[in-house]
C-alpha cells in the first residue's frame, strides 16, 4: 500500500470516496429538503465538522431555514461542481408520504456510531439494521451507519447512550454507500428502539427519604460560583450523551436560578456537538425528586478526572 494512503485523514478518505446517487431511495431525491456541507475543521482523532453552506456564498447556512433547501438535482450538481465535501437532508418533521389509507408518515432517521469498534458493537448494528429494515447507509467517517426509516408518529428523542433518533429539526448527510433499497414504514420497530433507548425513569416510592430535597447545600455565593465555574472548565462538553446529561444535571442539582444558563453555556463550549432540541430535552428529563440523583458531587469527580487538583 502506498504510503500515502496510510496517511491520508478520514475527511480525506470520504473526499475521494464521495456521495454514490445510485442507491439513494428515490422518496429523498423526489422530496427538496438537501442542502450542500463543508467540513471547516478537524480534530486530532481524526473527526470532520460537517456545516451546512450556501450554494451561491459558500458561507454557513442554518438548515432548518426552509429557504435554504434545495432539490436534489441542484444540490448534487453543486457538490460536484467543487462547492462542499458532501449532500444532506434535512428532516423536518412533516410527513414526506403517506399510506394507501392516506395515514401521514415521517421520515425518521437512525444514527449509531463506531459499530466496528467491538464485535458486540457490529453485531447489535446489524441486528437493528435487520430488526428496522429499511435503507440503510455508511456514514461518510467510515465508522458509523444511518438508517432512514418511516414512522406514522414522531419517535425518538434525538441523542442517547446508544445512538440516536431524529424526528425533526435534523440535517442528516447523505452518502449513497448502502445497498439499494426503499425506505420503509417501521412504525413499531422505532417505538420499540425507541423505548429501549430512552426508558421511562423510576417513579419515586412513596415514604423514601428525598435526598435531592433534603441535600441542597451548594449554597449560591460568589466563592461557590466561581469554583463550580472552575470545575466546569476542567469537563470538556464534547463527551459521551452520558457525561454530557450527567454535567447537565449536576448543575441543575444546585438549584440556583440560572442553573440552565450555566448548563447551556458550559454545553455551547462544544459548539459542533451543541443541539439546542437535545439540550432542552435533558434540561426537561431532569428529575429533581429523583431517589438517587446526580448531584454536583459528579461535577468534583468529572474535573478530577479532567486534571483538576482538589
Amino acid at each position: 500500500m502506498d504510503l500515502a494512503e496510510i496517511e491520508k485523514t478520514p475527511l480525506q478518505t470520504w473526499q475521494q470516496r464521495g456521495v454514490s446517487t445510485d442507491n439513494i431511495p428515490d422518496l429523498l431525491k423526489r422530496t427538496s429538503n438537501w442542502i450542500v456541507w463543508k467540513s471547516f475543521t478537524q480534530k486530532p482523532c481524526g473527526k470532520f465538522d460537517k456545516v451546512p453552506i450556501s450554494v451561491a456564498s459558500g458561507f454557513k447556512i442554518s438548515p432548518h431555514d426552509h429557504t435554504n433547501h434545495l432539490s436534489f438535482e441542484l444540490a448534487f450538481d453543486a457538490y460536484q461542481s467543487g462547492i462542499g465535501d458532501g449532500i444532506g437532508f434535512v428532516i423536518d418533521g412533516q410527513p414526506i408520504t403517506e399510506t394507501e389509507e392516506g395515514i401521514p408518515l415521517y421520515l425518521i432517521g437512525v444514527d449509531l456510531d463506531n459499530i466496528a469498534v467491538t464485535v458486540q458493537s457490529t453485531e447489535k448494528a446489524k441486528q437493528i439494521c435487520q430488526t428496522i429494515g429499511s435503507y440503510y447507509e455508511i456514514s461518510p467517517s467510515g465508522r458509523g451507519l444511518r438508517i432512514f426509516a418511516l414512522s406514522d408518529s414522531l419517535v425518538g428523542k434525538r441523542q442517547s447512550a446508544f445512538g440516536e433518533m431524529y424526528p425533526n429539526k435534523q440535517f442528516l448527510t447523505v452518502t449513497g454507500h448502502g445497498k439499494k433499497r426503499a425506505i420503509i414504514e417501521a412504525t413499531d420497530a422505532l417505538q420499540a428502539l425507541e423505548k429501549q433507548w430512552w426508558p421511562q425513569p423510576p417513579k419515586p416510592v412513596s415514604g423514601l427519604l428525598n435526598l435531592a430535597n433534603l441535600y441542597k447545600c451548594y449554597h449560591d455565593t460568589p466563592r461557590q460560583r466561581a469554583e463550580l465555574h472552575d470545575i466546569l472548565s476542567f469537563i470538556s462538553a464534547d463527551c459521551t450523551y452520558e457525561q454530557y446529561r450527567d454535567v447537565v444535571w449536576g448543575i441543575l442539582y444546585t438549584n440556583w436560578p440560572d442553573a440552565e444558563d450555566i448548563a447551556r453555556k458550559w454545553c455551547e463550549t462544544a459548539p459542533e456537538r451543541f443541539d439546542e432540541s437535545n439540550f432542552f430535552a435533558v434540561v426537561g428529563s431532569y428529575n429533581p425528586n429523583h431517589s438517587n440523583p446526580v448531584t454536583v458531587g459528579t461535577l468534583f469527580h468529572l474535573a478530577k478526572l479532567g486534571g483538576r487538583n482538589v
